[in-house]
């Protein structure tokens, strides 16, 4: 009985490495855009379905008019501000999709927003 309860144990644990192994590795093209993380409204109260620990910023490069993006999360509106705060390009990233072409025709300095539901997280990107 105790062997069967260690080698589950470790089996367990393979599999909760398996996952994560999956997610180690990040984009190696391009500039690694940083990422600040908030809330879409912090104040709605916590509820059970919310994560009550730190989230785990997505990795994002910039290479040329393509964004590179690594994470764990679902989906996201990615959104690019100009400087005088306009939306100047939007769409939607679905859940697993790594590369993101932008318009070739945008250049300058750009607000790079990536939003779900609770979360948002903003960089800013050169084209």
């Amino acid at each position: 009985m105790f062997i069967m309860k260690k080698v589950f144990c470790i089996l367990s644990m393979i599999g909760l490495m398996i996952p994560s192994m999956s997610y180690s590795q990040t984009p190696a093209n391009g500039t690694p855009v940083n990422l600040t993380a908030g809330m879409i409204d912090p104040e709605t109260p916590m509820d059970v379905n919310r994560p009550k620990g730190p989230v785990m910023l997505p990795y994002v490069t910039l290479n040329d008019h393509t964004l590179y993006i690594w994470s764990q999360h679902g989906g996201y509106v990615l959104t690019l501000y100009d400087d005088n705060d306009t939306v100047v390009y939007q769409t939607y990233v679905a859940a697993g999709t790594q590369m993101v072409s932008l318009p070739t025709t945008l250049s300058g300095s750009f607000t790079l927003i990536l939003s779900d539901d609770t979360h948002m997280y903003s960089g800013t990107i050169d084209l």
